[in-house]
């Protein structure tokens, strides 16, 4: 089977390539497979599907996510679309999020620039997406796409007919597309023999990569312990997990890591009924004490004039440690006058100084930036909607939840618990396990993710973070990662959102410009 494209994972940058794709092609017949792992996270991914992303809120307000995703919040027919949604589906417990956010009679959000949605708000924003797809296809006849849920495990290229060949986990069944109101992809599975689909262009949309094996693969399927907190069903999973345990005595829950996987689980934890929580003890085991900060903003943070960061000073940048040492300049100055390190990070944004500053680089300091700045800059900026920073405090003072600054060196699993063995010579037998410790590194020979060690041996320029893409967000010829897969995929430290689906129009307009044949410099 032989395909113009072969799309790999059908969350947001899947779902965005495609409508840009099928937007872009007009006259030309073109062929292209989407495999997905699993379509119940269909439309959203992982992140913001309407089912792993069921208790969790953007990091970000609304006036830092994409300007197509902003625009249609604020169109008044859509607010009372996501409020009718939140309201009807108790189980996403949002009763008091909405009181605060909602001005009840008008059916309006209150602030809405500066409005935490849920992350579920963006599957229903791609549910009208793709019917939006459906529609142009129907209009254009001559491209067809092929469903798979399937797992991409192996990526070769055959030099010789200039194609990749992509294998995936399982034979592949085609999917029947069936919308309707309830569901856009019914599953429906035509048997169609073989395990390999023939392409010229890959895109990949696989996401966040999990967090490194501790032990070993063969643990992880302990029902005790999760190890893709997100892919499992992020904290909807949890709490499952803890109803099942929660008769127990006493509690014990260790967390590896202590950022967002962590902080989104706090608000879910707080409500437990008081019995439950009295018994709890959850331990958070991070080799850094940092965090992430609540996102408030001073009143008059935009009276605020930068100090450092002016253009005369931007214009002498030569290297890629002088940005991170201007903001950190610039950051104190700001304390200094009575300003919040959010309040000085909102303007860079706001004014894009981070991106005239990285245009500032030359090539070899650009990659400097991209392999250690960028890091170093991301630690001291990382900020989260300030209700689970808040939930987090407070269970803190109530010792629910503790910090250990210490690193996990080994689990092993016994009567029914988890014993964890930290670098420092502790010992923690916990009832669950959730390992929130952040992406793996690409210089480990890892099984993490099938497909990683075949990417890495075609597309063989890669820091730890990520694979090293160009302004096209090609990674190697004809593959495509526009979104985390890259480690330089957003060097201005945009959004996630805000990145990713820019990018995505990047990459549709020129895999499209060049299947037309155009070329480009």
């Amino acid at each position: 089977m032989f395909e113009d494209i072969l799309i790999a994972g059908f969350g947001v940058i899947g779902t965005e390539i495609l409508y840009q794709i099928v937007k872009k092609i007009d006259k030309r017949k073109l062929n292209i497979s989407i495999i997905e792992k699993d379509y119940s996270n269909f439309p959203g991914g992982v992140a913001y599907g309407k089912s792993n992303s069921k208790h969790g809120f953007f990091n970000n307000p609304l006036r830092l996510s994409n300007d197509e995703f902003q625009n249609w919040v604020k169109k008044i027919k859509n607010q009372k679309k996501l409020i009718e949604y939140f309201r009807s589906n108790e189980d996403l417990n949002l009763k008091n999020w909405l009181n605060k956010n909602v001005l009840g009679k008008f059916n309006r959000f209150k602030n809405i620039n500066e409005l935490y949605l849920p992350r579920s708000a963006y599957a229903i924003f791609l549910e009208e997406k793709f019917l939006n797809i459906l529609r142009i296809m129907n209009i254009k006849k001559k491209i067809k796409i092929s469903f798979y849920e399937n797992e991409l495990i192996k990526v070769s290229k055959d030099i010789k007919e200039n194609h990749y060949i992509c294998y995936v986990k399982n034979n592949l069944k085609k999917m029947k597309l069936m919308p309707d109101n309830n569901n856009l992809l019914l599953k429906k599975k035509l048997t169609k023999k073989g395990r390999v689909i023939k392409t010229k262009n890959i895109i990949l949309g696989l996401g966040i990569l999990p967090p490194t094996y501790i032990n070993s693969k063969k643990f992880s399927l302990s029902d005790n312990y999760i190890h893709d907190f997100y892919a499992s069903g992020a904290t909807n999973n949890l709490l499952k997990k803890i109803k099942k345990i929660k008769n127990l005595k006493k509690i014990i829950i260790v967390f590896i890591g202590n950022k967002a996987g962590l902080l989104e689980t706090v608000q879910e934890i707080e409500k437990l009924e008081e019995k439950t929580l009295k018994r709890m003890q959850i331990i958070s085991v991070s080799s850094s004490s940092l965090s992430l900060e609540k996102a408030i903003l001073s009143k008059n943070y935009r009276s605020y004039d930068f100090k450092f960061l002016i253009n005369k000073k931007i214009s002498k940048i030569k290297m890629a440690k002088e940005i991170l040492n201007l903001i950190k300049l610039e950051f104190q100055n700001g304390i200094k006058k009575k300003y919040s390190k959010y309040d000085i990070w909102t303007l860079i944004l706001k004014k894009k100084i981070l991106d005239k500053c990285f245009k500032k680089l030359s090539i070899k300091e650009k990659k400097a930036y991209n392999n250690v700045i960028f890091s170093k800059l991301r630690n001291i900026t990382r900020y989260t909607y300030p209700e689970t920073v808040e939930a987090k405090n407070r269970l803190e003072k109530l010792n629910i939840l503790k910090n250990l600054n210490d690193k996990v060196s080994n689990l092993s699993f016994k009567n029914n618990k988890v014993i964890v063995k930290t670098k420092n010579k502790r010992v923690i037998r916990a009832d669950l396990v959730i390992n929130v410790s952040g992406p793996v590194s690409l210089f480990n020979n890892t099984n993490e993710v099938p497909c990683l060690n075949s990417l890495m041996k075609i597309c063989s320029n890669f820091n730890e973070r990520g694979f090293i893409s160009d302004k096209f967000n090609l990674i190697g010829h004809n593959i495509y990662a526009p979104g985390t897969l890259s480690s330089n995929f957003n060097p201005e430290r945009k959004t996630i959102i805000k990145s990713i689906t820019e990018n995505c129009v990047t990459t549709a307009t020129h895999l499209t410009d060049s299947i037309k044949g155009k070329k480009w410099n």
